[in-house]
């Protein structure tokens, strides 16, 4: 982030001055603030050169970092205030006892904890450098590279557009480019049609975010997909080897038959012999010399009918191959267009049999401390969104008999659960619940998604499937559209 985006994203989150400390999560070099009176969440990404409020709920670890345990002392606190040093790229949120400071100007970004008693505290281990709170600073001093280049294509000079910019209220637009995604405040006509729109420039980040905690999981999963193309590819080549031994059938048939019509011919416990065909010309047969001629042929009869059996068999293999490998190539696909698919596909590879292997990927059952699905409230209700196959089992086995269970039919995607409390759903609600379903699925941008909703007394856990699988009794069909996501 710029130091005229710092200057936005500060401004959306000013609302927090006052708000207490309540918790405090770190997953790798990301800081989580969550707040109370009001409650909302700060999230200050030092590598990712972000800050922001944010609405995700990622799983953390068991054992918070060093710097996390040293910021949580900080809890119970007031937000006192947040400020900026001018346009620059510094951020600092006082607390009463201590100053916690994003400093994006280093390669890599840098969080210090200056204690108001003495004593600073890193998270990277850098040592800090100089800056200024109380100068107000010339708006150039944030303008950078991405603002330089849309001033360009409006033949505005960077500050001036930066001006307008700001004098506008601010909203979310997420463009896809050739060296990935790019968020901004207000539209970038030069980077084309934005691929995601938000009302606040906040949520725009959130997504940006929300794909750096996945990426990691995306990478896994995109090894895995690799790995189960190449099986499928290979059991493919083995079919057609397997098919042109099974071709050889009727040779070892006629072998047997043509034993069995010259057994007084042939003698005992010989390697081969030279008989008279059915055409009458001359055949050297290959023989067993351990056992006698007709159990030879017994046992070429039997290979014979083996291997017409598999040649039936082939073609239904074949397709069932053939199906799963144009599966698996679009989930692949799918994973590279939108990499926080990640968690769903994997609860679509553990369908297809491809169970995680290797040390980084233990087969453990995500217990119901360790799940943390999204959750929000739409007029009085509370939906929750599983983010992963062991989060939407979690939502499934937590759910009570009158909740609504959504989502998106027939693709890898969340589980949406309504706790309805045994009252009404009102159409809006569960229209607005459905289009998240189709957001957190493999149908995402689609301009019609078929969402399947169900109360969660008619689910059935199928024993033995992937951890989120379900079967549904009684089913109900909504079309939403798949861009209306948050």
């Amino acid at each position: 982030m710029e130091g005229v985006e710092l200057h936005v994203a500060l401004t959306e989150a000013a609302h927090l001055a006052g708000a207490r400390l309540s918790r405090v999560h770190q997953i790798g070099d990301i800081l989580i603030l969550r707040t109370f009176s009001p409650s909302a969440a700060l999230a200050l990404d030092p590598r990712g050169k972000a800050f922001h409020l944010t609405a995700l709920r990622p799983a953390t670890p068991p054992a918070p970092p060093a710097f996390c345990q040293l910021v949580r002392r900080l809890r119970g606190q007031p937000l006192v205030a947040m400020d900026q040093a001018g346009y620059d790229r510094v951020i600092r949120l006082r607390f009463p006892e201590a100053d916690l400071v994003l400093d994006l100007r280093p390669r890599q970004g840098e969080l210090f904890l200056h204690w108001a008693e003495g004593g600073t505290h890193a998270l990277r281990g850098s040592e800090p450098r100089s800056v200024d709170f109380d100068s107000t600073g010339a708006l150039a001093q944030g303008v950078g590279p991405e603002l330089r280049r849309a001033a360009q294509a409006t033949g505005l000079s960077p500050e001036e557009l930066a001006r307008q910019a700001l004098m506008k209220t601010a909203g979310g637009y997420l463009y896809q480019t050739p060296k990935g995604p790019v968020a901004s405040f207000f539209p970038r006509p030069d980077l084309g049609d934005p691929a995601e729109e938000a009302p606040t420039y906040w949520q725009v980040l959130d997504r940006l975010l929300e794909v750096r905690l996945v990426h990691p999981s995306a990478q896994r999963v995109k090894d895995r997909l690799k790995l189960a193309v190449e099986r499928r590819k290979r059991a493919l080549r083995g079919l057609e080897e397997s098919r042109a031994e099974a071709e050889h059938w009727r040779t070892l048939q006629s072998r047997a038959d043509l034993i069995l019509a010259r057994l007084s011919d042939i003698p005992h416990g010989v390697a081969e012999a030279e008989i008279e065909g059915f055409d009458g010309a001359p055949v050297t047969l290959p023989l067993d010399p351990a056992v006698p001629p007709v159990v030879h042929a017994q046992a070429l009869y039997r290979r014979a009918r083996k291997l017409r059996r598999r040649l039936e068999h082939l073609p239904k293999r074949r397709t069932i191959l053939e199906r799963e490998l144009a599966h698996l190539e679009q989930l692949s696909q799918s994973l590279t267009c939108n990499p926080d698919l990640a968690p769903y596909l994997e609860e679509e590879l553990g369908r297809l049999g491809e169970e995680r292997q290797g040390p980084g990927a233990p087969k453990q059952k995500q217990t119901s401390s360790q799940a943390h699905p999204r959750e929000m409230a739409l007029d009085g209700f509370t939906v929750q969104i599983g983010r992963s196959a062991s989060e939407n089992e979690f939502l499934v086995r937590r759910a009570r008999d009158e909740d609504l269970w959504l989502h998106a039919r027939g693709v890898p995607g969340a589980h949406v659960l309504i706790s309805t409390g045994g009252k009404e759903v009102p159409p809006d609600v569960l229209r607005r619940a459905a289009e998240l379903a189709a957001w957190h699925s493999q149908a995402r941008g689609e301009r019609k998604v078929q969402v399947s909703y169900t109360e969660a007394r008619y689910l059935r856990k199928p024993k033995g499937t992937a951890p989120g699988s379900v079967r549904l009794l009684q089913e109900n069909v909504l079309w939403v559209p798949g861009d209306k996501g948050t």
